[in-house]
């Protein structure tokens, strides 16, 4: 199941444990990165040959960025074409800078 985030609602503890989770290696980072640069849609091909992994290990990757969210993903035939979620980004992001009560 993947998680919605934007930047009009603060994202729970759990939604932002999950995008950590998917920016905690370094390869998820990169495709994160490399997203962030694209002003378009993206292949997986391409992803793959950009951060020099195999199409099956981008797969597993991917499912790690869609699950956080941070990730979409559509598929057309056989190619899938990826873009960043960068409001989803932003608000896991972003909301550690903002000062709230912490709930005991």
């Amino acid at each position: 199941m993947s998680i919605r985030l934007n930047a009009e609602s603060a994202p729970s503890v759990e939604d932002r444990a999950l995008v950590f989770k998917a920016i905690g290696d370094p390869t998820r980072v990169r495709i994160i990165e490399l997203l962030r640069a694209q002003s378009e849609e993206i292949t997986g091909t391409e992803i793959a040959g950009s951060v020099g992994v195999s199409l099956a290990l981008l797969c597993h990757h991917s499912s790690v960025l869609v699950e956080a969210g941070l990730v979409t993903k559509r598929k057309e035939g056989q190619t899938s074409y990826w873009t960043l979620n960068r409001d989803a980004l932003a608000a896991a992001l972003g909301s550690l800078a903002e000062p709230t009560p912490i709930a005991h």
